[in-house]
């Protein structure tokens, strides 16, 4: 094998990085401002801290709920789906979900959830950032997972290389994956494209001894621009903080070693971005390197036509048969993979997994497409691991499943997606009530906004899903 002699033989090019995936971290606003001023709490909100990690699985364009989560005999309903009854408030499709069927003993479904969205772009971006688009602060606005990043960073040990916030396949999003907004650019998301990730990117040892070399180089070279780069200001800081971290990844055999996927994996999980994508999550979080919140998003769900017809190209039995084995097979390893950092316990026993939807599908007839539109009105949400009590079903809708009758927890109003990002962020221990001032705009940056789209809405946790 021929010895690289330029750094252009070690990196990859600007192509095949955006091949690989976004790594986010030159995408921060150029108004980010540290040091930030995140403001006292009420006392109000109390952290459960019973996750080291939190996946996210983004069932992107929608999800039809009525024949899914929250099975409802209608019109539209196709008559091969073999729905069967697993519990006194859980009807389930067979066809659909054979491997899921036998992973909900650990999941807990709530119903009823309604949303500020109705369109992709702005539904997408919403549970990204856990509140409504509002174009004059939009750029500023940083994604859920980057404040998560903010606030683990603190935590991270020496040996922690990987990112707090990673992503597979978010690319494939309405909104793309959404930077840090106005936070430092180290906390913002590595996105991989799972398709071109496999390939790898392990380095032999003279490919590394080479790396060390140029590194020390580009090092003295720093050094004595210091002063010259120091009037640059944040933008050269999130530069170095991104060659920092390039550098960490590439020097560490665990990064490789997550992006391995055998086939036997491809088999179980689905060869499709989805099942590589889960197969990915779970193999960086089996490295235990540092990251701790990921999102994953499958894409393709929005069947305006023909979401029932088996000769159409995309349709609901096409995305479903890509689904079930690969979060079924996810959830099936998480809980028997052991954690290497407490003993006697799992990764699912340390990992609160979320699936959902942007919003659910119009109930009853088919449109004259043959399709579903978007229905935002009620939708349900997936959560397993952390202490989730599985084999619970949380919430009612009426026959149809086109309205909520009851909310399924503690409150009279329909959870929404705040509430969501507030139980996932108490899970890590975060408090969710915590407010930043001192943004580019001067607005509150309040990490779960109790500001909805006519007026205050509540912002408390998901707390029935621990039984």
């Amino acid at each position: 094998m021929n010895v690289p002699r330029t750094l252009g033989d070690l990196f990859p090019t600007r192509r095949e990085l955006l091949k690989l995936g976004g790594w986010g971290l030159l995408c921060a606003s150029a108004d980010a401002v540290w040091p930030l001023k995140v403001g006292a709490t009420s006392g109000r909100a109390q952290p459960r801290g019973n996750a080291r990690n939190v996946i996210f699985l983004e069932i992107s364009g929608a999800i039809s709920h009525i024949e899914s989560f929250d099975f409802k005999e209608n019109p539209g309903s196709p008559k091969d789906l073999d729905v069967r009854k697993l519990s006194s408030d859980l009807e389930l499709s067979h066809l659909l979900f054979p491997r899921l069927e036998l992973q909900m003993n650990q999941i807990s479904i709530l119903r009823g959830l309604s949303s500020h969205e109705e369109v992709h772009f702005r539904g997408q971006y919403y549970l990204q950032t856990g509140r409504q688009l509002n174009v004059a602060f939009a750029r500023e606005v940083p994604a859920i997972g980057s404040v998560i990043a903010m606030e683990l960073e603190p935590r991270r040990h020496a040996q922690d290389t990987f990112p707090i916030y990673m992503a597979f396949n978010l690319e494939k999003a309405s909104p793309g994956a959404l930077s840090a907004g106005f936070l430092p650019p180290q906390f913002s998301v590595v996105d991989i494209n799972p398709e071109s990730a496999v390939s790898g990117m392990a380095l032999d040892q003279q490919a590394v001894e080479l790396l060390e070399e140029r590194w020390r180089l580009l090092a003295k070279l720093r050094d004595r621009s210091r002063s010259r780069l120091a009037s640059y200001g944040r933008d050269m800081a999130g530069y170095e903080s991104y060659y920092d971290t390039a550098h960490r990844l590439l020097s560490d055999p665990r990064w490789p070693a997550a992006f391995t996927v055998s086939e036997e994996d491809r088999k179980r999980y689905g060869n499709t971005p989805v099942g590589i994508s889960c197969v990915l999550a779970r193999n960086v979080l089996s490295q235990d390197a540092g990251t701790h919140y990921i999102h994953i998003c499958h894409p393709g769900w929005d069947h305006h036509v023909q979401i029932w017809d088996r000769n159409a190209k995309s349709n609901h039995y096409v995305l479903c048969a890509e689904f079930d084995p690969a979060f079924a097979s996810f959830l099936e390893d998480l809980g028997q993979i052991p954690s290497k950092s407490q003993p006697g316990q799992t990764l699912l026993d340390e990992t609160l997994v979320v699936a959902m939807p942007e919003f659910g599908r119009t109930p009853g007839a088919l449109n004259n497409m043959a399709g579903r539109d978007h229905y935002n009105k009620c939708f349900p949400a997936l959560f397993a691991g952390a202490g989730v009590k599985g084999g619970t079903v949380f919430g009612l809708t009426n026959k149809e499943g086109s309205k909520c009758t009851d909310p399924g927890w503690h409150l009279t109003e329909q959870p929404r997606i705040e509430n969501v990002v507030a139980t996932m962020l108490s899970a890590l221990g975060i408090d969710w009530t915590k407010e930043i001032r001192n943004t580019p705009s001067g607005r509150t940056y309040v990490y779960v906004d109790p500001l909805g789209p006519n007026g205050i809405i509540p912002t408390d946790e998901l707390r029935v899903i621990y039984g």
